[in-house]
């Protein structure tokens, strides 16, 4: 079937959640046959796979793409999707998953039950220049600068058990962790140091921890958390102020709400919506409204 006889396009990413994505996906086909009949189903082969999918999709006249996978998968169809008529849907299937718990999509069920719904939202997303390459990318979650960073390069690199992976990651990270000055370009957050910076368009991010309680995937600002700087032990103890957001609320983190910031600060791991991208320096500012997407 070609793609232009299709309004709904599943794009699978059988790596996500260590294989889960592929072992479930018997069960949620059958699913997605019994709802729908206008649809394909594409599997992703390699990095940045789904992102040519989806502007394949776009080309073809597809209605709506959808993201079976975790959180890197759907930033790959952000990345294609981005400021285009296309819908975007969700089928959480990865280790994390964090975006979708902040639409309220946590299931299976939560996800076909939307996408009959077929209601749609125009979400804001943020926009990354890396300086020293001039590459772009979209995110559409949490960008993380430092320790989340680093944090995530260990879950990518090692077998995933859910919530498991994300706790080894931390603690096999956090006795390297040292303080940086992450060189923000902003009045209220310039010359702090940190050891973790936190740009929130979605609230959760390593597997339901609520990283920024406050934030609106729609309301045209980003917010920015960065920690400050304390112990190894302190940050320890501290880390369950980061699993349910008091962090904020309790003084441990410098903040503002922005369109746009710049880091110039160089040699910092960047991680966005799970995955690892780049290093510092960058610009990133809001595309307001720049993705369509099916909530419930």
């Amino acid at each position: 079937m070609r793609l232009k006889d299709v309004s709904i396009l599943f794009l699978v990413n059988p790596a996500a959640g260590n294989g889960k994505a592929e072992r479930d996906w018997p069960v949620i086909s059958k699913l997605i046959g019994e709802h729908f009949t206008d649809y394909d189903i594409k599997f992703t082969e390699r990095p940045m796979h789904a992102t040519e999918l989806t502007m394949d999709a776009i080309r073809d006249g597809v209605e709506t793409v959808v993201s079976c996978g975790g959180d890197g998968t759907l930033n790959e169809i952000i990345n294609g999707a981005a400021e285009s008529n296309v819908k975007v849907g969700l089928i959480p299937l990865g280790t994390g998953s964090d975006f979708g718990k902040t639409i309220g999509i946590r299931t299976p069920e939560d996800s076909i039950k939307a996408l009959e719904g077929n209601k749609t939202a125009k979400m804001d997303i943020g926009r990354v220049t890396f300086n020293e390459s001039g590459n772009k990318r979209f995110f559409i979650n949490v960008l993380e600068i430092g320790f989340g960073a680093e944090v995530m390069s260990y879950v990518n690199s090692h077998a995933k058990h859910g919530n498991r992976t994300f706790v080894r990651g931390i603690f096999s990270t956090i006795w390297k962790l040292k303080k940086f000055k992450p060189g923000a370009e902003n009045d209220s957050l310039k010359d702090v140091e940190t050891i973790e910076v936190i740009v929130a368009n979605g609230r959760y991010f390593g597997g339901g921890m609520l990283a920024s309680p406050g934030s609106q995937v729609s309301d045209g600002l980003l917010d920015v958390h960065i920690l400050k700087p304390v112990s190894r032990i302190a940050t320890i103890l501290r880390l369950r102020t980061l699993v349910n957001g008091s962090y904020i609320e309790k003084g441990y983190s410098y903040g503002d709400k922005v369109k746009s910031i710049r880091f110039g600060e160089a040699g910092n791991l960047v991680e966005m919506d799970g995955e690892v991208v780049g290093r510092t320096p960058i610009d990133i500012s809001l595309v307001q409204q720049g993705c369509k997407f099916i909530v419930p």
